[in-house]
């Protein structure tokens, strides 16, 4: 393959800017109407070389595939964010989610779903996350659309060059907006809250908001943000309890 043709590859895919910070993954952004199509693909691909002190290399992918059959679903997502310069590396983050959905009927979803992460700028070395539970969905064939879901999520924590390790069992409830105008645009607002049963104390936070303006068929120009909160984050001062990103870029789904 030419580099000329990489780079137009590269390029076709690219996000105009990015990064993965967030603790707790989106998919409501992500969610399809129940008459779309079979089989669902998405990737986003950026990558960028640039030199200041140092070169660094930055590349970021973010890969759905997407399989519906009845009253089933199946979910496969992972993203990949990684830095590094000629001396050292800078950052490393990603996961991997699979995610069943059975709709049980016109206003409730059974969701079952399983994760691994890890995020070296929030010292996580491993993040293991299974869960199940309803979803309720209020008017899903209109352009607006509410939901709500309300699932039981088991988490196992290793923190990053230590010993500590945490089990947990937490609630993970979230309420989804969504307002789409066909062929315009796309808007959706979550809010995610998740306590541990055991120390009502340890609680996250995150509200994840993206307006995508349809460019065609298969393109979309969408604008993101979010903003998370860990009560109680890695046993490290150095890290924050807030955080937030902000991003642009286009997004291409067949």
């Amino acid at each position: 393959m030419s580099i000329h043709l990489l780079l137009r590859k590269v390029l076709f895919f690219s996000l105009l800017f990015g990064g993965l910070e967030a603790q707790i993954v989106n998919i409501e952004q992500l969610r399809f109407k129940r008459d779309t199509s079979t089989w669902i693909f998405q990737d986003n691909l950026s990558f960028s070389i640039f030199r200041n002190t140092a070169q660094v290399v930055d590349i970021e992918n973010d890969f759905l595939l997407s399989y519906a059959k009845g009253k089933n679903r199946f979910w496969l997502l992972n993203s990949l964010h990684f830095n590094f310069s000629e001396q050292e590396n800078f950052a490393q983050a990603g996961f991997v989610h699979l995610r069943y959905v059975r709709q049980w009927s016109d206003y409730v979803d059974w969701e079952f779903f399983g994760q691994m992460q890890t995020d070296r700028p929030l010292r996580i070395e491993r993040r293991a996350l299974f869960g199940l539970g309803p979803r309720f969905g209020v008017d899903q064939k209109g352009a607006f659309q509410f939901h709500t879901g309300h699932l039981l999520m088991y988490e196992e924590d290793q923190e990053l060059e230590n010993s500590i390790q945490h089990f947990d069992w937490r609630l993970s409830s979230y309420v989804s907006l969504i307002w789409e105008v066909k062929d315009k645009f796309n808007w959706s607002l979550v809010t995610y809250y998740q306590p541990r049963f055991d120390d009502w104390s340890d609680w996250r936070l995150s509200f994840q908001n993206q307006l995508a303006f349809k460019l065609g068929k298969h393109w979309s120009f969408a604008v993101s943000g979010s903003l998370n909160y860990d009560a109680e984050p890695v046993i490290d001062p150095n890290i924050p309890k807030l955080t937030y990103k902000i991003d642009n870029g286009i997004i291409v789904r067949f």
